[in-house]
């Protein structure tokens, strides 16, 4: 269960420096959530990834599919 939305969610990756999210017609996911965390002091970022029928939603390009 995804500690920020209270979804389920297909894997979860966890960041220590930079990096980019684009979420525009992806095939496999809608939405990630980030979580702020803390490992013995280190900054990290978990991203929680859900796919199109965890959230809801239809893949990108069906009707009803696309959220602005």
């Amino acid at each position: 269960m995804c500690p920020v939305c209270g979804t389920d969610f297909e894997t979860v990756s966890v960041h220590d420096e930079g990096l980019m999210v684009n979420m525009r017609d992806n095939d496999r996911y809608q939405r990630v959530c980030l979580e702020p965390v803390s490992d013995d002091g280190t900054a990290l970022i978990r991203f929680f990834h859900h796919t199109h029928e965890q959230t809801g939603t239809d893949q990108p390009g069906t009707a009803g599919g696309r959220i602005p």
